[in-house]
């Protein structure tokens, strides 16, 4: 039992810190390209108008994933609530990736031509 809590603990771990990686706001390489405070703006309202959506998100992933800790140390297992549960987090966290991409699309369409150039050279981290 100590070790399905272990292995439980260690899952959880793993899948909160690629949520946590994920991220709300833009992305600090951003900071490398000298936006004009018009471009600052736009890239606010950009992502204050998406935070909602990726919290609650997260928050359906991380309720998905605790759910699936449970069934980890439950009497007994019960594989298909464990395969829902799996693919319901695997679904929030998915829908969070394309949000953000649809975002990042949105502020590189705001760049010039000169910071798209420079973007591309940049070390991009997903933090």
């Amino acid at each position: 039992m100590r070790l399905m809590r272990v292995a439980a603990a260690a899952l959880a771990l793993g899948i909160a810190a690629n949520a946590h990686s994920q991220g709300v706001g833009p992305p600090e390489w951003l900071r490398e390209l000298d936006l004009s405070e018009a471009q600052q703006e736009q890239v606010f309202q950009i992502f204050h108008r998406l935070t909602p959506v990726i919290r609650e998100r997260l928050l359906a992933a991380r309720h998905a994933h605790e759910e699936l800790e449970d069934l980890a140390i439950a009497v007994s297992l019960d594989s298909d609530r464990g395969r829902e549960a799996f693919e319901a987090e695997a679904r929030a966290l998915a829908d969070v990736a394309e949000i953000r991409m649809h975002a990042m699309r949105g502020v590189y369409e705001l760049l010039s031509a000169e910071q798209r150039a420079q973007a591309i050279h940049l070390p991009i981290r997903y933090e």
